[in-house]
């Protein structure tokens, strides 16, 4: 499926896992993905006629639009946006329908009309300010008014961001559904002075454009320091009751990425023979130097011992946690204990003398025969 995105301010990313000497990890810079705007467009009105209170249509729809959601495979999303540009046009209309009886000179009627605007979307309730117009419609008594309405065109521009508990809603392959509504739509006629029927008519229409700007970080991308998701550290073959140790490093690649947490360490085989000082750990920022452990091989006793730790690793807890990736990495420990060999004993040195003497003796006697 193809998304409606464009990308603005992309900082350069470092894909690679780096630990070298002497560089620190700095905090990572909220990249922005910005959605296509959309268009919009509704409209409602109310009537009222000549007598009683106002009529009100409040919470009438001014239609709905649907905005691209965030695509998590991007990242975890940290914050949304939402700008709205649009123009609101209201009008206020008195008519009369024609009449008959009594006087037929010059009146004037009279009339009221209010209207507001609003939007409505997860972690996001927006209300514009009210628009209030009178309108006059004047002529003979007896004949039909139709005059020109009142009408005003007011310009609603707004950007804000989303209740960051709602960003979960913004996460996804389909789209985030916005709706406009008109909280506050009236009408009143305040005056009977044509022999028919007097009315006033409110019409409020909403038009403009949508878009939301995503902020979000990369996935963390964990590595062993051999550039891996998978190590495995061998021993090699050792004697009972020698130091048996190695080290190895574990870092968040380097980029405008999330933190790295590691949730949980799981161990089978030999543990007991081959352990680690790998333990949970939250938020390791991306970049070198990244964090530093130990393996260690028990040499209390002779044998051939395997043992394989597993690592659950995911995303540091923020933004949209639908948005948040988790995945496994593997330490593999491999080591053998040889008893030590016996040591021959060694001849002291005053039996290497008469040894000595022994062998001239004889050659002696061997030079006499």
């Amino acid at each position: 499926m193809q998304l409606d995105y464009t990308v603005s301010a992309a900082r350069p990313l470092a894909l690679a896992l780096a630990l070298g000497a002497g560089l620190l990890a700095a905090p990572a810079h909220a990249l922005v993905l910005s959605t296509a705007p959309v268009a919009f467009t509704g409209s409602a009105s109310v009537t009222d006629a000549e007598g009683g209170t106002a009529t009100n249509a409040n919470g009438a729809s001014l239609g709905s639009a649907s905005v691209q959601q965030f695509d998590a495979s991007l990242g975890v999303l940290t914050g949304a946006s939402v700008n709205v540009q649009s123009t609101r046009d209201a009008s206020v209309r008195v008519t009369s329908t024609t009449g008959s009886g009594g006087s037929n000179g010059q009146v004037s009627s009279n009339g009221t009309g209010s209207s507001s605007a609003a939007i409505s979307a997860p972690g996001l309730a927006w209300t514009f300010s009210t628009i209030t117009l009178d309108d006059a419609c004047a002529g003979n008594r007896r004949a039909a008014c139709t005059g020109p309405a009142t009408s005003s065109s007011v310009t609603t521009n707004s950007d804000g961001g989303v209740a960051e508990a709602q960003l979960d809603a913004y996460v996804g392959a389909g789209k985030v559904d916005f709706s406009f509504s008109a909280p506050l739509l009236s009408a009143e006629q305040t005056s009977s002075a044509f022999a028919g029927t007097e009315s006033t008519v409110t019409t409020l229409t909403w038009a403009g454009n949508l878009g939301i700007s995503y902020t979000y970080l990369l996935h963390a991308l964990a590595a062993f320091d051999n550039g891996e998701q998978a190590l495995e550290l061998d021993f090699g073959t050792v004697f009972v009751g020698d130091s048996a140790m190695l080290g190895f490093g574990l870092g968040n690649a380097a980029g405008e990425r999330v933190g790295l947490d590691l949730d949980e360490v799981n161990g089978s085989g030999d543990t007991g023979k081959l352990s680690t000082d790998l333990k949970p750990f939250m938020a390791l920022l991306a970049g070198p130097p990244g964090l530093s452990f130990n393996a260690w091989l028990d040499t209390s006793e002779a044998g051939v011992f395997s043992a394989t730790y597993l690592l659950d690793l995911s995303d540091a807890d923020v933004g949209a946690s639908s948005s948040r990736y988790g995945y496994t990495m593997s330490l593999k420990l491999t080591g053998t204990v040889l008893d030590r060999p016996a040591v021959s004993a060694v001849p002291e040195p005053g039996s290497l003398a008469l040894l000595g003497l022994g062998v001239i003796g004889l050659a002696a006697l061997r030079r006499r025969a």
